[in-house]
């Protein structure tokens, strides 16, 4: 059994609820604890069953909630160590078991998960990819990336459910009202994907369903988003089904059924 549910994805703050069986998590803890635990009764679930938060890197709309989560919770965590080194200095020593890229690891008995190198104006970011224990991909996590690459593009072939990325329109980055060297950062190899970009990498990827996340407020809204990336899909005779995460809200459960 698969489920899954974007709790929060933006600038501000960033957080995913995934059960593969009974194995509960999050990946990335960037909202309050208080609001973890308040999206998660909305969808049946409580932070105390979590056995674990999984983390990309190491800003803060991604960090929040550790603190608490930890000492309060009990929660493991996991990360590079790079990433670890980084998030202890915001705030303070939290229990961790480190990762690395290539690496498989467990945070239960039943989700397999591997870390994949990403670029990102960050110590040591990774993407994730979420196995059964039959090696079935169930999920890929793809957020806070300036790039795709082929060897991402073949880790995350088929999986099921594809979290990626679509940041920004290209057009209405470039009208935006950034300054210059925003606007670079954004489009750099260590920025953040365009509806474009993600379109390419679910073309590629060929997900059940794709979730479009970690959308800017000012340069992309949610039809934009989804009119350039069905544009580019508009040829394809199997298309994914996708689902938006609304702004300022949960996205929808998604689950399926092995």
């Amino acid at each position: 059994m698969l489920k899954a549910c974007v709790l929060a994805s933006s600038s501000k703050g960033n957080a995913t609820f995934v059960r593969i069986g009974n194995d509960r998590f999050l990946i990335d803890a960037g909202i309050s604890a208080r609001r973890i635990n308040k999206t998660l009764r909305e969808i049946g679930e409580n932070t105390r069953s979590l056995k674990g938060v999984i983390l990309t890197h190491e800003h803060q709309d991604h960090i929040t909630g550790i603190k608490t989560l930890s000492h309060k919770y009990g929660l493991r965590f996991f990360s590079t160590f790079d990433t670890y080194q980084r998030i202890r200095k915001q705030v303070g020593s939290f229990d961790a078991d480190f990762i690395e890229v290539g690496e498989d690891f467990q945070v239960g008995d039943e989700a397999i998960i591997t870390p994949y190198e990403i670029q990102h104006d960050s110590a040591d970011p990774v993407a994730f990819l979420i196995k059964d224990r039959n090696d079935i991909p169930l999920v890929g996590y793809l957020n806070d990336c300036g790039r795709i690459t082929p060897f991402l593009i073949d880790g995350f072939r088929n999986v099921k459910v594809l979290i990626i990325e679509a940041n920004h329109s290209f057009d209405l980055l470039l009208r935006s009202s950034y300054p210059t060297f925003l606007k670079l950062r954004i489009l750099s190899s260590k920025g953040h994907l365009s509806n474009w970009s993600a379109a390419e990498f679910i073309n590629a990827t060929v997900p059940q369903i794709a979730v479009l996340s970690h959308r800017s407020e000012e340069n992309n809204t949610p039809g934009v988003s989804l009119s350039e990336i069905e544009t580019l899909l508009s040829d394809k005779i199997t298309k994914p089904f996708i689902v938006i995460v609304p702004d300022k809200e949960r996205s929808t459960i998604i689950r399926t059924l092995e």
